[in-house]
């Protein structure tokens, strides 16, 4: 199996360290980082102070004091500045970037040079944000490996650069949103769908089932909240709510068969989800994947969503959970879980454990490694466009690989 090197900028507003697991980007740098060592190729990861993810080499960019400087409230009970467990996380959104986010990208692209070879893959966790290293740091082997978020941006001839989805969703969407018009947008050959992946360490399965029902999620309007607390009531059931508060939803003043337990710790969901009946998933937005209804379904418990953005990729109506258009499909949802076999609900989930997922990365990263191989060594001075290579003395191959005049 090829082996192969890693540059892994983190996150400025938060280490790379599984204390922040609650943070999206933070679960997919720790999770992928493993599942690369797991292979044996060398990851090189570069962040803030603290970070303490298992890699071949951290390189400090910046400290904590710069990020407590930075979004901090003065709360010395927590190493950010401030109560992350009961608010949202920080994080730079300005146009124009923070001193903090600046020293990052500089430090990063120094690092990064310092140690770089030509066939070395650049990983970029959150695009837009991190394109400033790319343009620096000019890796042919630039990739966006887990995209649910809308900050994506393509390659071009002169700086190739290759995008992961999480879901058929995502990347319709993306190639959608920069081809607003003009007959349709094109698809890129490389380009993939690989979904979210979980650690079988952190949920753990159970076949019997308590009476209750289960919401775990931002406490906002959006993820469906009100969805979940109304359809309990509609049946009589009790819900238990866990997640980061928002000024949106007052947990002060929801219903009596409503419990709110407040944040949970990754590692500790497994509890209540393996003996809830069902875990609540109804989000408004069209949802990039929404791991909480992987990890229900990891412990063998069916997740209710609706029927658009990740869910129909993963849901299977009556097999593995339900997909709703109606709030009286919630209702009716909420009744029909007990018919489902907590066993099989595992097995579906089965599909985006870490031991399984890292197999299609080994795929991607020999693909990219080589396209690379032909397009600098076999064809000279090529570059990937519309699916084939072009050349620079005016040929370009195909994706059949057929040699053509251009």
């Amino acid at each position: 199996m090829k082996k192969y090197r890693f540059h892994y900028p983190g996150l400025v507003h938060v280490p790379v360290t599984e204390r922040y697991m609650g943070c999206a980007f933070t679960q997919k740098i720790v999770k992928l980082t493993k599942m690369l060592l797991s292979l044996g190729h060398e990851v090189y990861i570069y962040g803030c102070e603290g970070s303490d993810v298992p890699c071949t080499e951290f390189i400090q960019t910046h400290t904590l004091a710069d990020v407590r400087r930075e979004w901090g409230e003065g709360d010395n009970r927590f190493e950010l500045g401030y109560d992350w467990k009961h608010t949202q996380f920080k994080h730079d959104f300005n146009e124009v970037r923070t001193p903090t986010t600046l020293k990052f990208y500089g430090n990063c692209i120094s690092e990064i040079n310092k140690r770089k070879q030509p066939d070395d893959f650049l990983l970029l966790a959150q695009g837009w944000y991190h394109k400033p290293v790319d343009d620096a740091v000019r890796l042919w082997l630039s990739v966006e490996p887990g995209i649910g978020y809308r900050g994506s941006y393509p390659g071009t001839p002169q700086q190739p650069h290759y995008r992961v989805f999480e879901s058929t969703y995502m990347m319709h969407y993306t190639y959608g949103a920069e081809n607003p018009s003009g007959g349709g947008p094109d698809g890129n050959y490389y380009d993939r769908v690989i979904p979210n992946y979980f650690d079988p360490k952190d949920f753990e399965f159970s076949a019997k089932k308590d009476d209750y029902y289960l919401y775990i999620g931002r406490m906002i309007y959006r993820k469906g909240v009100w969805t979940a607390v109304r359809a309990t009531e509609a049946i009589g059931a009790k819900l238990i709510l866990a997640g980061q508060i928002d000024k949106e939803i007052d947990i002060h003043k929801l219903p009596k068969h409503c419990e709110f337990v407040g944040y949970v710790e990754p590692k500790e969901r497994t509890e209540p989800m393996k003996k809830a009946r069902a875990v609540f998933v109804p989000t408004f937005y069209l949802e990039p994947f929404a791991g909480t209804h992987v990890e229900a379904m990891l412990c063998g418990t069916p997740p209710i969503t609706t029927n658009f953005g990740v869910f129909p990729d993963t849901v299977v109506n009556g097999r593995n959970g339900y997909r709703c258009d109606t709030f009286a499909d919630f209702i009716k949802a909420a009744q029909d879980v007990v018919n489902l076999d907590p066993y099989v609900i595992r097995k579906y989930g089965e599909r985006f454990l870490m031991d399984n997922v890292r197999w299609e990365y080994q795929k991607l990263f020999n693909d990219l490694s080589n396209l690379y191989l032909a397009t600098t060594g076999k064809l000279g001075e090529a570059y990937l466009r519309w699916g084939g290579w072009w050349h620079a003395d005016g040929y370009y191959v195909d994706g059949s690989g057929s040699y053509h005049k251009a």
